[in-house]
């Protein structure tokens, strides 16, 4: 494993990466998590991945982890450019591109990391060689609500404290105590006696969030260089972040109406939105594996 940081070509944050690296690599696989998350959540299917012939590399988006100046500033994201994510995210392409030339990158994003996969997609679909977005958040309406109520409000706010009132607004109808995240229990418990998960998104966070979101959704400024680029669409059928199966589906109805011929989706029955992290995760575990290879050859 190697640990190392990179400094953000966007303002200078320090961003830290992961990388595990294997003899005679097929490709790389890089990863895009969630919110109120980190990398290290990614390791032991990172490890599935490394040990079938891929090098894996993760880094803390902005806000998360060990890309923070302190630990007060989670969920903090240090401006209000929503791209600036969305370029960490390329950057990381870049460096592993530059480190490991020849091999092709698939990108596997989670959650809100799918948000910033598809606006990654919208500028630089070129750089990847295919695509699974997980437990994928859809179309929702009050996106631009939330962003108009975010900015009404920040001046009443201090700039670092996560925002109460917007968490329950984005997250109104999810279980309680984040039952929702899995089926798994023991995944729940650890998530919340993880100090590095779960924290409130501050009013920036937020600002950010609702802008990924009606950026994914806007079908003006994509940017399709690739029309048949594979794209995985996966979630537990039971994840309340997809809205359900029609919702899902027309989510693969969008990625098709911007462009892209070559999108699949599958959804797990039982399961909910951590599906990496539920018993039955070696099942997703090879479907991903199989989507890797397949779309290679």
């Amino acid at each position: 494993m190697i640990i190392k940081k990179i400094t953000s070509k966007q303002d200078g944050l320090k961003l830290e990466i992961a990388i595990m690296e294997c003899e005679n690599p097929k490709g790389i696989v890089q990863f895009s998590h969630g919110m109120a998350e980190h990398k290290e959540r990614y390791f032991d299917f990172m490890q599935y991945l490394n040990e079938r012939g891929y090098i894996c590399v993760i880094h803390d988006h902005r806000g998360h982890g060990s890309s923070v100046k302190s630990k007060n500033d989670y969920g903090y994201f240090y401006t209000e450019n929503v791209d600036y994510i969305v370029d960490d995210l390329f950057q990381v392409t870049e460096y592993v591109c530059e480190k490991y030339p020849g091999l092709e990158v698939t990108l596997f994003s989670h959650s809100m990391g799918t948000l910033v996969a598809r606006c990654y997609l919208k500028k630089y679909d070129a750089y990847i060689g295919r695509l699974i977005l997980c437990g994928p958040p859809t179309e929702n309406s009050a996106a631009g609500l939330g962003l108009v109520l975010a900015k009404i409000i920040k001046p009443f706010y201090k700039e670092k404290k996560g925002n109460g009132l917007l968490n329950k607004m984005a997250f109104a109808g999810y279980e309680a105590e984040n039952r929702w995240l899995s089926k798994n229990s023991e995944n729940v418990d650890q998530y919340e006696s993880d100090e590095l998960c779960g924290f409130l998104f501050t009013t920036n966070g937020f600002i950010n969030l609702f802008q990924l979101m009606i950026k994914a959704f806007d079908k003006k400024g994509w940017n399709v260089t690739d029309e048949n680029l594979p794209i995985f669409m996966i979630a537990g059928q039971e994840d309340p972040v997809i809205q359900g199966k029609d919702k899902f589906d027309d989510l693969r109805k969008f990625l098709v109406s911007v462009g892209y011929k070559n999108v699949s989706s599958k959804l797990y029955p039982t399961l909910k939105h951590e599906i990496l992290n539920e018993k039955e995760n070696q099942m997703i575990y090879e479907d991903v594996y199989e989507f890797i290879n397949d779309a290679m050859e």
